[in-house]
């Protein structure tokens, strides 16, 4: 951001938010490239075949043993499905959209 700033030559006395540097440059912020770029790794992992270290890992579950108390942790799908989520993508059909590439980056 402070890089941004001196392009745009924006001193700090001119009180402009992160936000509006952002919407002036037309650079997403931060966060969203990596919502951007954990989806698209979703949908390499979804479009893996079965039995692959990497999707037996996102896909599995713990079989058995005791996690501790308190809240769990999320796990990398949990956080993708809160993504998903704020992207208003249907988390029943993420899967199916993910195999066809070009509709998954389209809808990225």
């Amino acid at each position: 951001m402070r890089n941004l700033r001196r392009i745009l030559d924006i001193t700090w006395k001119d009180h402009v938010t992160n936000k509006t540097v952002l919407e002036r440059t037309g650079i997403p912020s931060m966060f969203t490239h990596l919502k951007q770029r954990c989806m698209r790794c979703l949908g390499h992992v979804t479009c893996m075949e079965d039995g692959r270290i990497l999707k037996d890992l996102v896909y599995g579950k713990l079989a058995s043993g005791m996690r501790l108390t308190g809240r769990p942790q999320l796990c990398f799908k949990d956080a993708c499905k809160c993504d998903l989520k704020q992207m208003n993508i249907d988390n029943n059909i993420w899967e199916a959209a993910a195999v066809d590439r070009s509709a998954w980056r389209s809808k990225l």
